[in-house]
């Protein structure tokens, strides 16, 4: 037996077969498929069913456009949940801490999905896909946080969030990656073990500070209403006292005017009743009154004005 004869036969189907196989190809709905002819991208197909390609010279990608990816930032998962075990994950340290304005530190784990939009530009645009796109969220990621106060940034992730997702659609597209973003999410944000000690010292002090302005404010409350009103009734009162001697100085002034007016036409008349009016005031006090007049030859003539006091005594 002539084994020769068997073998060339052999191998012509084997060749057959890898062809065959090489060849034909099978697009699913969700697919796409990028022909690559000696190295350079020849052709897409984005229709389903059976597809026939060059063995050997083309090349074919297969990418699904439908399906949602999913990438991980500041963290990995290290095996996922069950029943019974909780997931287990571990941070990344050089993606992890983000700078917020004021130079604060914070530790941010995010989740970023996106679909394969454009599977040529995917490919041929740029070299390591998962790593620009991982480059990409961090580049907007701390262009974001670093214009946020430490609060803000504990706080809103969700606005945070919303903020980045735009942002980083744009820079995908300045690439011409083919990666479209469907969603962002900011899962954790958290202070460094170093550094939260100090952030609770600094909350505290605010607290205390809140504590002591709200009682400032209370006193405040309270004091200055009656303040107010002290001061008021004090201006009013001087107002009124104020007034009260511009009118009597002005009655003065006219009462002297007239005096005045009458003393120049006739001065010893006048003199006589500013005396006499004079002496009635200074008098009008004064419980005893005597008049004592003395004569040339020595008599004092002696005339009580009150009848009913009584007077013991030697002319």
């Amino acid at each position: 037996m002539n084994i020769k004869k068997f073998i060339l036969p052999i191998v012509l189907i084997a060749i057959l077969g890898l062809v065959g196989t090489d060849s034909f190809y099978t697009v699913g709905n969700a697919e796409q498929v990028v022909i690559e002819r000696l190295g350079e991208k020849h052709q897409i197909i984005d229709t389903p069913g059976l597809k026939f390609k060059l063995p050997i010279i083309d090349r074919k990608y297969v990418v699904n456009v439908n399906k949602n990816y999913t990438l991980q930032y500041g963290y990995r998962t290290q095996s996922e949940g069950t029943s019974s075990a909780a997931p287990v994950y571990q941070d990344v340290g050089s993606e992890v801490i983000v700078l917020t304005k004021g130079s604060y530190l914070v530790n941010i784990q995010a989740v970023i999905q996106y679909r394969i939009s454009d599977p040529a530009d995917f490919i041929y645009n740029v070299d390591d896909q998962i790593g620009t796109l991982r480059l990409a969220f961090e580049s907007v990621l701390r262009q974001n946080v670093q214009n946020k106060d430490l609060d803000d940034a504990l706080i809103n992730k969700e606005a945070i969030s919303k903020e980045i997702l735009p942002d980083l659609q744009k820079k995908l597209n300045e690439y011409s990656a083919g990666i479209d973003i469907t969603a962002v999410e900011i899962q954790n944000v958290t202070l460094p073990d170093n550094v939260k000690a100090a952030y609770d010292d600094v909350n505290n002090a605010k607290n205390e500070k809140t504590e002591w302005l709200s009682k400032a404010q209370k006193y405040a409350n309270e004091k200055l209403p009656a303040a107010r009103a002290d001061a008021y009734e004090r201006i009013q009162k001087a107002e009124a006292y104020k007034a009260e001697k511009i009118s009597q100085a002005k009655g003065d002034v006219e009462n002297f005017n007239q005096v005045y007016e009458k003393y120049k036409t006739s001065k010893d008349i006048t003199r006589s009743r500013l005396y006499i009016e004079t002496m009635e005031k200074v008098l009008e006090n004064v419980d005893e009154k005597y008049i004592l007049d003395m004569n040339d030859n020595g008599v004092i003539k002696y005339l009580p004005i009150n009848p009913q006091s009584t007077v013991k005594g030697d002319n």
